[in-house]
């Protein structure tokens, strides 16, 4: 099987090679990636985000040491996984209400990640923000709701388990006082549109998808573990020929088989496969490891963005606490 697909490949070696040679990176790090840029064929800029961006604004993640995951006592939870269950939630919402509270919209600043992004957007080079977050920091920047997909839902509606819409600023007091509501028509609970294990994702998630990666060509992905699906498998959408970059305390997302994905890849077989950061087969994707606000903070000084940044983060929080001034008042 293999020996034919490296026969396929070979018969279309000429094309897929000077595809990839036409944006292949000089470097696969942050300074290829850089360099990839300022060439000046980068306006599609796609990104996907994880809960590690959300960790230096006070936010915890869900998998590490001292994630949500690992503070079972806090939430009174017989598993981890549980507090994002239908069936656990129809039995205790308490627990699900008290994560609300303590994550709801608000309570926290963005980090200097999150206004990465909109950088990116106040450059004409965001494409979109795909997110598996549910704190909606990214538009705390001043993005633009349009460019953001949140993959696994967030507050900004909610329902109950029959599927009635709920008055949202009654769920936010509900969710702020860490107690749980019931629907005003049928007595159920009401449950934030945050995706639960087993619910289908949002119907704008597949549709940004299918058209945000024909035109992507840079793809970089910051602060996600990619161990939940359909989320994860984004990084395989962008073409054959795309640069991506991974910002991540570390690696994720690798293909297993990185001889016979290449190969699918090179005969036309298959578009994408997982990060490939072996040395004898890699050429287009650059890796990071370390703090995501780190990552970005290095990226920017290497692009001579980092003024731009620093500017961007003070402007927005000199008008929070304007906002804050007058509200106090």
């Amino acid at each position: 099987m293999l020996e034919l697909m490296e026969r396929l490949a070979a018969e279309r070696l000429g094309e897929s090679s000077a595809a990839a040679a036409a944006t292949a990176l000089e470097t696969f790090d942050l300074r290829g990636i850089a360099k990839h840029i300022e060439r000046g064929g980068v306006k599609n800029v796609v990104v996907m985000t994880g809960a590690g961006i959300s960790v230096s604004a006070g936010i915890p993640d869900f998998r590490s040491e001292r994630g949500l995951y690992a503070r079972l006592g806090e939430y009174d939870l017989p598993y981890p996984q549980a507090i994002f269950e239908l069936g656990y939630f129809r039995e205790k919402p308490e627990a699900f209400y008290k994560l609300a509270k303590d994550l709801y919209p608000g309570l926290y600043a963005p980090t200097p990640t999150h206004y990465f992004i909109k950088l990116l957007h106040d450059r004409g080079l965001l494409r979109r923000c795909f997110t598996q977050n549910i704190d909606s920091l990214e538009c705390a920047t001043g993005l633009p709701k349009d460019k953001v997909v949140a993959a696994h839902g967030n507050f900004d509606s909610a329902k109950c388990l029959n599927g009635h819409d709920a008055n949202i600023y009654e769920v936010e007091r509900a969710c702020r006082a860490g107690t749980p509501m019931t629907c005003a028509k049928c007595g159920e609970f009401v449950k934030p549109d945050i995706v639960f294990f087993g619910e289908n994702l949002p119907r704008r998630f597949f549709e940004c998808a299918q058209k945000d990666f024909e035109v992507c060509d840079l793809l970089i992905v910051i602060g996600t573990s990619l161990v939940v699906h359909p989320f994860a498998g984004l990084i395989e959408r962008p073409k054959e020929h795309v640069p991506r970059l991974l910002i991540n305390l570390e690696r994720c997302g690798e293909a297993q088989n990185t001889r016979v994905t290449k190969l699918y890849r090179m005969a036309g077989l298959g578009r994408g496969t997982g990060f490939d950061f072996d040395e004898a087969t890699n050429y287009r994707d650059a890796l990071f490891l370390g703090q995501c606000d780190d990552g970005v903070a290095e990226l920017c000084s290497m692009l001579g963005w980092k003024d731009d940044l620093d500017a961007l983060i003070a402007n927005c929080t000199i008008k929070k606490r304007l906002q804050a001034s007058k509200i106090s008042n």
